[in-house]
């Protein structure tokens, strides 16, 4: 945590009084901030509905008391925020706001008594539940250390004492709990770096490690010493607070993750939890993460589960400057390569490449002698090309001889086939000066390797460096335009695309949005070449979440009007009334606690879902699933219903082994009709010793339909050497070879014909070409349009999508479930009455209902999770997966064909498990290494979702918090190369605004952090000083940036503070020792940062002479041994930092572990 020192600057409200406000007379701050440009003299004359104000109310010790969000209610209520403390000053329950109606302009503090009765009297409707306890709520323990014992939700399922809160519990370890893993290492001067080798060294001794045990909802309601086996999660740390073991439980089945670290601290092995037995060679390379470092504490080589040894080479600015082994992206080149990155002088990636070259441990030593004696930097040069492509840019540093894949352009628009920038953009003024703006790229259509197709992208900005338009043109020689019209505040108020395929019909699309007074989306209208329709009119709840939406036709006379209903927690419950359709086509349910038909399924309370019910006007019958997990929360059966009758007709049931991979499914189906269920499918997954790769499938019932088990002799599947599945007796598929990016480049189906995919180098499908009978079919993906044959088949809408019929185009809108899975599909017919296209229902996998349908099926092919199903049939042989974009998916098997691309961030699955075995709940992620936290994602952070009372508050904090980012990235190239490495990190790194006026980071579960960067005074946002706190906003930036970038290369470690009742001097020095090294290196980074921006002319910018913080100072006391005292670590007085270092920019960012 740093702290930081903020200078408030209260403008006089004599000249700038809004209406004359009214206050109480006890110690606030008020924060305004216009919703369009003003002037002060103009001030006064604006509504409330212009402006944003809040009001924070403070205890004459400075803690807030009262908050109030000024209209921002559903309706324009303000949102009061009541505070309460205990004897001990801590706030052990945090209330959900509560709207009030207020036409005047009189924001008066409310006893607090009152507000909290009058929280409790709003919640207590059936609109909420009838909801007495609208708080969360700690119980802590009874010590300085305050840690929290339980976590109790607001509702009255998950109040205090209900059972059903989050319960910890912290230990130590006993004697032979923990197994103790070492590695011994050994410098290979041949290849430079350190080998290793896994060593069995028994089992710690009793009280060596820190042990938390965490209940979840779901566990018993008071966990006593052994209950921890009937459902938790246990993680040890060692002393140096580095993990070394996750354990969860299924039933008594522990399912342990292992972490061992070499000497160093790097992280050298990962042991999931089917590794359970004895650990050899075999174990290791078949389902266990390895990595190796060299001397400079690089990760050079790693392996992961079941795929081949990996390299990376770096430049001398520790960047990755080469990986492989990488397949050949082109189609006609089988070979074998390097991925090449090079940097500009700033740090910036500024193109990548393929060189065919092996890649072994020995290739990768020559690449990296190359590396070290190599410059660092490529230069902008017109008169350049590179693989004989005009690229702009120098190839002067090796490696010289590749093929070229994408280019990144910056600062200006001198590139080749840049579109000419307009003077204005929808009545914008576009920017000139665009320094440290990415301007353009390039990304190669990967076909042969001697074409040189491409597509240029072009990015234009206003006048406040706001991106308004982006035109693209493609490989075929056609256009993608889209220009946006930002008002103040930086809302799109209209966005408009021009696209045409290459030289065919040009298509204009024209979409306006309005908004509510609280910026939430108000109305979305969309128009295709001068035809208007409504996309959505939206209406809020008291709360301001979305109560319904009119979609279709207009807003006078819809087409549907879909409704949405909540529990108190802000879950999803229903889309439109299952019970009661009239007018609508659709309707969804979904049960958490409260499952309402389904015996034998149990209520859920960890957010896990219980039960789903539907019913389309198609076919009005209430059918609906009960879902029951195990201990692990993945899914184990999936119980099939209709009409409140268990019929069975379309049951899953699953188990799993250790690593999540499905052993067993057992499915029925076709047949819904008949009383007893039909057995569809009777599955077992084989897979060889120490691996997760399915070999062979055997289905007991042999049934058309389902899973097909064609081939009754031997292995169904292999792999190559990256995991990827090549072969599939049981669909005909020989062969399936791949590109640099694990994306299938061709699928051959024996010799009935074939599949070939054309991606651009960053990965995205332009191209495919479906052969058999000597006939190719051809279908163009160009960012939405989609084509066959060269016409237009549809492209896509906010709330379904447009298609070509015979050259008039018609919209088709969509009812989706949580999941985003299209469920009906539904038009305006030619006499003008709503009409539903088709009807599609799923297996939890993802597998289609078939047998109860009447509609047929329409040509549109994204269905699932909203994924493109690949079901062409080639020679009798259905291919029938999901192209989800990084990967591809199979239904019927509930798994992936390839290896996850974030395997490592999941390191207690399979690389294949899809979803962790839980698809009600969760989808493929989006891949996201790096992304700006969300209003759900503050929701879910208790201390957060309490300084902000809405979604609109919250945004136009982290929107205040951009502008200070992206000027950090502009003039630091240091922060922009520490924050490129967390969005090149397989975990996600999530930035968050905050009210505070300093920053935190924290490391997330997965391997990723949270980077908390304060732009407030502690108590709310200070928006109208922001111009004079940019510095100590940038500096957080550098600071919390440079936290999350040293732990993400295992050169910062966290150091729980030692047990207060027990701990010993050393104990103490031992803590403060690693608090000191921590912060000294977060200061070390922010220095660096703030040198670059003092050199590049940041207003009140300084460097960091003394970092102030909070350590611990040994007592000895016969009840508490230390106490925590404020103590000031010099920056600037030690060796080897100085400040005429920081402002020559002598230093560089240290050397990562991994």
């Amino acid at each position: 945590m740093k702290k930081y020192i903020l200078l408030l600057i209260f403008l006089s409200f004599a000249s700038m009084s809004l209406q004359a406000q009214t206050f109480s007379d006890d110690n606030f701050i008020y924060t305004a901030s216009p919703k369009k440009p003003v002037q002060s003299a103009s001030y006064n004359t604006l509504t409330k509905d212009e402006i944003n104000q809040s009001v924070t109310y403070f205890d004459g010790l400075g803690r807030p008391v009262q908050t109030t969000a000024v209209g921002q209610g559903g309706n324009g209520e303000d949102m009061i925020t009541p505070v309460q403390y205990d004897g001990f000053g801590r706030q052990i329950k945090e209330y959900l706001a509560y709207p009030v109606v207020n036409g005047g302009t009189s924001y008066l503090k409310i006893d607090p008594a009152a507000a909290v009765n009058a929280a409790i009297s709003f919640y207590s409707s059936p609109n909420y539940q009838n909801t007495s306890n609208p708080f969360s709520e700690k119980k802590l323990e009874t010590s300085p250390l305050n840690r929290v014992l339980k976590q109790a939700a607001p509702g009255t399922a998950w109040a205090m004492n209900s059972g059903h809160e989050i319960k910890f519990d912290y230990q130590t370890n006993t004697a032979s709990e923990v197994k103790l893993y070492k590695v011994t290492t050994a410098w290979d001067v041949g290849l430079g770096m350190y080998s290793i080798t896994f060593v069995d060294g028994g089992s710690y001794g009793e009280n060596q490690l820190y042990k938390t045990i965490t209940y979840d909802e779901n566990a018993a309601a008071n966990p006593v010493p052994g209950s921890e086996l009937l459902g938790s999660t246990v993680e040890f740390k060692n002393k140096e607070g580095q993990v070394v073991l996750k354990r969860t439980y299924d039933a008594s089945d522990k399912h342990d993750t292992y972490y061992v670290y070499d000497t160093y601290g790097n992280l050298t092995y990962v042991i999931p939890p089917k590794a359970d037995g004895a650990i050899n060679d075999e174990v290791l390379n078949g389902l266990c993460y390895q990595y190796k470092y060299d001397n400079r504490n690089r990760l050079v080589e790693k392996k992961l589960p079941g795929k081949q040894w990996e390299f990376i080479v770096y430049d001398k600015l520790d960047r990755p400057a080469a990986t492989g082994p990488a397949f050949s992206p082109f189609k006609d080149d089988s070979s074998v390569g390097w991925i090449i990155t090079k940097y500009d002088v700033f740090g910036r990636p500024i193109y990548t490449g393929w060189m065919n070259q092996a890649s072994s441990s020995a290739a990768r030593k020559t690449l990296q002698n190359a590396q070290d004696s190599a410059p660092v930097y490529e230069s902008k040069d017109v008169t350049k090309s590179i693989d004989g492509i005009a690229a702009y840019y120098t190839n002067a540093n090796v490696p010289t001889n590749f093929k070229l894949l994408t280019v990144n352009y910056y600062d200006n628009y001198a590139f080749p086939n840049v579109k000419t920038p307009p003077t204005t953009i929808l009545g914008q003024t576009v920017l000139v000066n665009t320094k440290g703006l990415a301007t353009g790229t390039w990304a190669r259509a990967a076909t042969t390797a001697s074409a040189m197709l491409g597509e240029t992208t072009t990015t234009f900005y206003d006048s406040r460096a706001r991106p308004i338009s982006s035109c693209k043109k493609n490989h075929l020689g056609g256009y993608l335009q889209i220009d946006n019209l930002l008002d103040f505040s930086g809302k799109t108020l209209t966005a408009k695309t021009e696209h045409q395929r290459s030289g065919g019909t040009v298509i204009q699309i024209e979409e306006n949005f309005s908004y509510t007074a609280q910026d939430r989306l108000l109305t979305h209208t969309h128009k295709i070449n001068g035809v208007e329709q409504l996309m959505s009119d939206n209406k809020y709840d008291a709360l301001g979440q979305l109560e319904s939406k009119k979609v279709g036709n207009n807003i006078g006379s819809p087409l549907q009007k879909v409704d949405f209903t909540y529990n108190i927690r802000g879950w999803l419950t229903g889309i439109n009334n299952v019970n009661d359709l009239q007018n609508d086509l659709f309707a969804f349910k979904i049960n958490y606690d409260t499952p309402q038909s389904v015996t034998g399924v149990s209520g859920l309370y960890n957010g896990n879902i219980s039960e789903t019910l539907w019913t389309t006007a198609s076919s009005p019958l209430i059918r609906g699933y009960g879902y029951k997990y195990d201990k692990l929360n993945r899914l184990k059966d999936a119980v099939y219903e209709k009409s409140s009758v268990l019929t069975g007709m379309y049951n899953e049931n699953l188990t799993y082994d250790k690593n999540g991979n499905i052993k067993l499914l057992n499915r029925k189906g076709n047949r819904d009709a008949q009383l007893q269920p039909f057995d569809l499918d009777d599955l077992t997954y084989n897979y060889p010793p120490n691996s997760n790769q399915l070999f062979s499938v055997i289905d007991a019932y042999n049934i058309p339909g389902g899973f097909n088990d064609f081939n009754k002799n031997g292995d169904d599947y292999s792999y190559d050497a990256n995991g990827n599945l090549i072969t599939d007796k049981n669909k005909n598929i020989t062969a399936i070879d791949y590109n640099q990016l694990n994306l299938p480049k061709k699928i051959t189906f024996g010799t009935s014909g074939s599949i070939e995919y054309i991606y651009n180098a960053s990965g995205q499908k332009v191209e495919k070409n479906v052969t058999q009978s000597n006939v190719t079919v051809n279908t163009n993906y160009l960012d939405g349009f989609q084509y066959k044959d060269s016409v237009l088949e549809f492209f896509p809408t906010a709330e379904g999508y447009v298609k070509n019929n015979a050259g008039t185009l018609s919209y088709v809108f969509q009812y989706k479930d949580h999941l985003g899975n299209v469920r009906v599909s539904y038009f305006k017919n030619t006499i003008g009455v709503t009409e539903i296209l088709d009807e599609t229902h799923y297996y939890p996998f993802g597998l289609k209902h078939t047998g109860y349908v009447a509609l047929p099926e329409s040509n549109n092919k994204y269905k699932y999770n909203g994924k493109e199903l690949q079901d062409e049939n080639i020679g009798g042989n259905q291919l029938n997966i999901y192209d989800y974009g990084a990967r591809n998916y199979d239904p019927a098997l509930g798994r992936w064909m390839n290896i996850d691309p974030l395997a490592e961030k999941y390191d207690n699955f399979s690389p294949y498990v899809y979803t962790i075995n839980n698809p009600i709940f969760f989808i493929d992620p989006d891949g996201m290494r790096i992304k700006w936290a969300s209003w759900n994602d503050v929701k879910n952070d208790k201390k957060l979702s309490e300084q902000f009372s809405s979604r609109k508050e919250y945004r136009e904090a982290r929107r205040e918090l951009k502008k200070q980012y992206r000027e950090t990235m502009k003039n630091s190239e240091t922060a922009s190369a520490i924050y490129q490495d967390l969005k090149d990190d397989s975990a996600t790194h999530t930035i968050y605004a905050t009210k505070d006026t300093g920053g935190a980071t924290t490391v997330t579960e997965n391997g990723g952090s949270n980077i908390k960067i304060g732009i407030g005074d502690g108590s709310n946002n200070f928006l109208d000083g922001i111009s004079s706190n940019e510095a100590n906003i940038q500096a957080q930036i550098g600071h919390e940036g440079g936290h999350a970038w040293l732990k993400m290369n295992g050169l910062e470690t966290e150091k729980s503070a030692p047990n207060m009742s027990t701990a010993n001097s050393l104990d103490v020095a031992i803590y403060n020792s690693y608090y000191e090294k921590r912060e000294r290196g977060a200061s070390h980074i922010e220095n660096i940062i703030r040198g670059e921006l003092i050199s590049n002319g940041a207003k009140n910018m300084n460097l960091s002479s003394t970092y102030h913080g909070q350590t611990l100072q040994y007592t000895g006391g016969s009840l508490f041994k230390y106490d925590f005292q404020t103590s000031a670590l010099k920056l600037l007085q030690n060796n080897p930092y100085s400040a005429q270092g920081y402002l020559n920019k002598t230093y560089n960012l240290p050397t990562p572990k991994k």
